[in-house]
C-alpha cells in the first residue's frame, strides 16, 4: 500500500483519544506502531501509564512497550537511538510507521536526530540525584553557577529535571542538547504530524473517567508492588500515582483522597501537553469534539493525504 509519508505520528494531551486513533489507523493502513511513552515501556507499570491491551497488541504490531524492567533506566537519547532503528524497519517492509505518544521528547527524539549529550558516567548522576535530594536549593545555586542558562530554561522545582540539568551541567565537555532544535520542523524521514485535541471540559471529563477506571482495574496494588521492587528507577518513579500512592501506604491521604489527586495531576499534566503541541509549527490539528476517537480516523486520513499532495 502506498502511503503519503512513511511515518504517520499523533501526539496530544492524555485522554484525547490519540492512542486510540493511532490504533484504528495502523490496523486499516497495515502499520506499526512505535509508541514513544517512557512509562509504556516498564513492564508493573500497565494500569497507570494505561498501555495498550493484549487484544490491541494481537491486532497491531506494537514497539517499545513494556520492553524494559522496572529497575531499567530509560533516557530519551537511548531510546531515540533505538526508535531510528525501528522505524527504519519498518519503512524497510514496505509499512507504515505510526508513532504516537504524550511526551514531547520522546515523539521527537524518535522523529528527529537531535544530537543528545553523551551518556552522564554513574558517579556525577549518583552526585547530582543525592544533592538534589538533601539541598535542593543547594543544588539550584550549584547549576546556576555551572549552566546559568538551563537554569534558566529549567523547571527548578522538579527533582527530576532539576538533576537532569546538574549532571549535564557537570560534563568536562556539554553537548548543547536537543533544546534548540525539539520545536523546529525537521524530521529525519518524510513524516507527517497530527496534533489530537479535544475541548478543554471533554477532557477533563475523560481525565475523570480513566482515573476511575485505573483505579478500579487495580492501581493501587499495581503501583504498590512497583515501588517495592528493589531497585526501581528514578525514571519510573515519576509515573502520575506514583506518588500519590507513596503517600497513601505512609498514611498521609485517604482512599477518597486519590481520585481527585490523580485527575488534577493529569490535568495539570494535559495542560503542560496543550502548551508543547501548540509550539509545533509542523502539526495538522485534529479536534476530536465529543467524539469516540477512531471516529475521527477518516478526517484523520483525509487531512494527511490533503497535505501531502500539495
Amino acid at each position: 500500500m502506498t502511503h503519503p509519508t512513511p511515518v504517520l505520528a499523533l501526539f496530544g494531551p492524555t485522554a484525547a483519544g490519540k492512542s486510540t486513533l493511532a490504533h484504528a489507523a495502523a490496523k486499516h493502513l497495515g502499520g506499526e506502531i512505535v509508541v514513544a511513552d517512557p512509562f509504556q515501556r516498564y513492564r508493573g507499570l500497565e494500569i497507570a501509564a494505561d498501555a495498550p491491551s493484549a487484544a490491541d497488541r494481537a491486532e497491531v504490531p506494537y514497539h517499545f512497550v513494556g520492553d524494559i524492567a522496572l529497575n531499567q533506566s530509560s533516557s530519551a537519547g537511548a531510546f531515540g537511538a533505538d526508535a531510528h532503528v525501528v522505524i527504519d524497519g519498518i519503512i524497510g517492509r514496505g509499512r507504515l510507521a505510526v508513532v504516537t505518544g504524550g511526551t514531547a521528547l520522546y515523539l521527537r527524539a524518535a522523529l528527529t536526530d537531535l544530537g543528545f549529550p553523551p551518556p552522564v558516567p554513574d558517579e556525577t548522576r549518583s552526585w547530582a540525584e543525592a544533592l538534589v535530594t538533601a539541598d535542593p536549593d543547594g543544588a539550584r545555586d550549584e547549576l546556576r553557577r555551572r549552566d546559568p542558562d538551563a537554569a534558566g530554561r529549567v523547571d527548578l522545582t522538579n527533582p527530576r529535571r532539576l538533576a537532569r540539568a546538574l549532571e549535564l551541567a557537570a560534563l568536562p565537555e556539554r553537548a548543547g542538547g536537543p533544546t534548540g532544535r525539539l520545536w523546529d520542523g525537521s524530521m529525519r524521514r518524510p513524516t507527517w504530524l497530527a496534533a489530537i485535541t479535544r475541548p478543554r471540559a471533554e477532557l477533563d471529563r475523560l481525565i475523570a473517567l480513566r482515573v476511575r477506571r485505573e483505579l478500579d482495574d487495580g492501581l493501587v496494588a499495581e503501583l504498590t508492588h512497583a515501588l517495592a521492587v528493589p531497585g526501581v528507577t528514578r525514571e519510573a518513579q515519576q509515573i502520575i500515582g506514583a506518588r500519590e500512592v507513596s503517600a497513601l501506604l505512609a498514611g498521609e491521604i485517604a482512599d477518597s483522597d486519590l481520585p481527585d489527586l490523580l485527575a488534577a495531576r493529569t490535568r495539570r499534566l494535559a495542560r503542560r501537553q496543550l502548551s508543547w503541541m501548540r509550539r509545533w509549527p509542523d502539526a495538522t490539528e485534529i479536534d476530536v469534539g465529543t467524539r469516540g476517537a477512531e471516529t475521527v480516523l477518516p478526517e484523520l486520513l483525509g487531512a494527511w493525504r490533503a497535505d501531502a499532495s500539495r
